[in-house]
This record gives C-alpha cells, structure tokens and sequence, in this order.
C-alpha cells in the first residue's frame, strides 16, 4: 500500500530538520543570521505543514517574502510558546511529528529578526517542503462526500448530527488510515468515525427527512480505532501504526457524526472523508480504552477543580497512542502509567491545554506496560476570571456535558495486547471502559480460538 511508510518517513524528515536546524543555531553564534540559512529549516518543519495554500492558517510560510512579512509577529509567537503549536510537555513521551522549537532556536529567531530580518546567500536555502493539494496524506482510495449540505442555524444549542454512508471496501482491503475535511471550520467542533455493523445509523437516517439524524455521544456504531477515530482542530490524521490496519465487515456503512456549533449567522457544513486501504491484514488485535471523568461541576472563580479517573491493566500491552479532550477551561491533563513494583512514568503531559489544539499522540515506539499496571489521568480546570480562554466573563457554573460551553475530562489510548491470547480477557475484564475492540485478521483469530481452552 503506498501510504503504509508516511509515519516512518515523516519521523525521519523530522530528525533529519531537527538536527540540522540544532547544527544551524550552534553554528550561527557568530555569524549574521540568514532566513536562507537558519531560519527556513526551522520553518519549514514546524510551521509550513498548516501554514500554505489551502490549509488552516491564515498566512502562508513558504518563503523568505512569507516570513519577512510576519517576522515581528513570528517572534512573538514563537518567544510566547505559542507557535508552533505543540501541547505535549517536553520529556513526558516522545511522538510521531513533535512541533517543538529548542530554546536556542527560539532565541535564533529573535536575533534574525533583531538583526533586520535578513535573507542571505540563496545558495543556502534548503528546498520548500511540497504538498498534496488538499490531502494531507496524499490522494485517497475512496472520498466520500455529503451529498447535500447541512445547515447549521445563526444560534441556539450545540447539534450533534449524524450522516451515514454506503461503502464498499474491496475484499483482501484493510482500512489504514482516514483523512477527514470540514468543509465550514466556523460550526465544526470535532467529528467522530464509526463502523455502522448492523444497519441501525442507515435505518434512522432513513427515517429523519432532513440530511442525516440527530446524534448524542453514544454513537450508533463501532467507533474507528485509534488515530482514525475523530477529527479536532489542530489534529493532523496518522495511518495506524505498521502492522495494524482495520478490517471492514461486509456491508457495513460509514458514520460520520458532527459536533456542530452555530458561528452567529446562518451557515452549512458539506463535509468529506477520505479512506486508505491497505492490503497488509492486521497483525494484532486492537484495543481503545477510554478514561472519563463525568462527576464535573465546577463553581464560578474555582481555579483548579481536579477530575481524575483510573483503571488497571489485567494483561501486558503496548500503547500506540493516545487522545486527551478537555473544552473551553480545560487547563492542565497528566497521564501516568503506575507498573507494580516499578517506578511509575508520564505517558503524557499538557500544561497549558488549548481547545484549538488537539491531537491524537502516536507514540514514536510503542509504550510496553505489564499487566497490573495502574494507568491514571488528573486533569485540572481554571475557571476564574484570569483564565482568559474562559468564555464566560463573569465566570459560570460550569458541568459535564456535550455542549461546547460545559466541560470534559477524558482520554483515549489506544492498546495492543502482547499476546493476542489474552484479547478475550481483556475485552471481558475491561468491558466498561474500551470503547471499542477491532479483531486480528481470520488467520489469527483461528489460531488464537485453538489455544484458548
């Protein structure tokens, strides 16, 4: 399949540009600072991704024109840590992708542009980073488009909506990775993809006569695993890891549910989805397990309300990945794995959360965590009136719940069993908390049906 190596390859542009651009700010210590020199590696690997033709932000950065125009305000953005926009703290996991500048990077930034932000000798500009026009993991095997758009009114509640598709995904095919594309950034919130196994989501959509039926966040389907299940700001999609890949089940369909959020006037949303097939059958059975803390009620002026959730491995795994989702005053989330008998260790850690940055952290090499391993996540809320993402001013009652106004505290990892021997013991010990389980490939669940007693 031609996009099974993009991880690998993105992983090793990554260390190749964070070396170089390393060797270029030991380098520049007495020389004039050039944006050819050591400012375009820098660029070019943490900031171009969003920012050209067609992506989400706002300007392009493709060169020296580009940046020249927006030096002051890259400074400031960079020096403030908030570009580019990485939330992971720095040693708590290492992931697929990291957009982190060293401070010495930082600090070589503020002196091209104190210098007079100059371009230098363009024998020493390194080749602009290119881009697929509109897929970020290039041309997709199938785009599913709605067929017509959904309006969204100027005002009122959040809408969670669901829309379902036929598909039909050729056989000796496994579903590698998915690419989701809003089509009005303004009114999507998140989306979430599901496999509707039994025809349940294409009956009630059958029944609603405007596009699509209402949802909440019991999906009516078998949520996608891993980097494939949701869509968030700021979220870059990732193929499942190597060896891992999604069996479709025959006659299945495609669901696709929107958070929705009216913008103040009347808008539409036509979203599409991309899917990429491989022909590699997955390896190992997957599993994605949820923390959630829904006991949240949290007084106006209260500046850290801590929520906190908790289970315990009953076999050995691997972590592939996770997904933290807190809302609007979400302010701090660790995630800690505790090993019996062993010194416990950060899975991840976000200081500063921003509701406009999410992502879905896939771990460079997977995390082995034995059985017995307590895995726990504290998160903590702001909301006073110092905490200026607060939407209310002056501060709310803030709740549990779906709306963008309330709040949540949760996390998806996304598991591998060691032994594929011990998936049934999983799925029955952890029944409450995995979201969803997807099977190893026929061959594999033959041979683990004949081990098991």
């Amino acid at each position: 399949m031609r996009h099974v190596s993009f991880c690998t390859a993105a992983v090793v542009v990554a260390l190749v540009a964070s070396c170089s651009a390393a060797s270029a700010a030991d380098t520049a210590a007495n020389e004039p600072v050039t944006f050819n020199k050591h400012i375009a590696p820098l660029i070019f690997q943490n900031c171009s991704a969003c920012h050209h033709p067609g992506e989400v932000a706002p300007f392009s950065l493709l060169t020296y024109d580009d940046a020249k125009k927006r030096a002051k305000q890259i400074q400031l953005v960079t020096t403030q840590r908030l570009m580019p926009p990485w939330k992971g703290v720095e040693g708590h996991g290492r992931f697929i992708d990291e957009r982190r500048l060293k401070p010495e990077q930082i600090d070589l930034i503020a002196r091209w542009v104190n210098a007079g932000s100059l371009e230098g000798d363009p024998r020493d500009l390194p080749k602009p980073p290119e881009f697929s026009a509109g897929w970020k993991l290039g041309p997709p095997d199938i785009v599913i488009t709605m067929p017509e758009a959904y309006t969204v009114p100027a005002d009122g509640p959040d809408i969670y909506r669901n829309f379902v598709f036929e598909i039909s995904i050729p056989a000796g095919k496994y579903l590698k990775a998915a690419e989701y594309r809003p089509g009005n950034r303004r009114v999507v919130h998140h989306a979430a993809l599901a496999m509707d196994v039994d025809g349940k989501a294409r009956r009630q959509d059958e029944e609603d006569p405007a596009p699509g039926f209402k949802g909440s966040l019991n999906l009516p389907g078998q949520l996608l695993p891993g980097s494939l299940s949701a869509w968030t700001p700021g979220r870059d999609p990732l193929p499942l890891p190597e060896g891992l890949s999604m069996p479709w089940k025959k006659g299945a369909g495609l669901l696709l549910q929107l958070h929705l959020h009216p913008s103040g006037k009347p808008e539409t949303e036509q979203s599409t989805v991309g899917l990429y097939l491989t022909d590699q059958a997955p390896q190992r059975s997957m599993a994605d397990v949820v923390l959630i803390a829904k006991k949240i009620d949290i007084p106006p002026g209260e500046k850290a309300y801590a929520t906190h959730d908790e289970f315990v491995l009953p076999v050995e795994m691997k972590a592939f990945g996770l997904f933290p989702h807190m809302h609007l005053i979400g302010r701090e989330m660790k995630i800690v794995a505790h090993p019996p008998g062993t010194e416990s260790f950060s899975l991840l850690w976000i200081n500063d959360w921003d509701f406009n940055w999410q992502n879905f952290y896939q771990y460079e090499t997977p995390v082995t965590l034995p059985a017995g391993t307590k895995i726990t996540l504290d998160a903590v809320h702001d909301n006073s009136a110092d905490n200026f993402r607060n939407p209310n001013n002056p501060p709310q009652r803030v709740t549990w719940g779906e709306q963008t106004t309330n709040e949540m505290s949760a996390a998806i990892l996304q598991l591998v069993p060691l032994h594929e021997t011990d998936m049934p013991k999983l799925r029955e010990t952890l029944a409450k908390k995995i979201i969803g389980g997807i099977s190893a490939s026929s061959a594999m669940k033959d041979k683990v049906s004949r081990a098991l007693p």
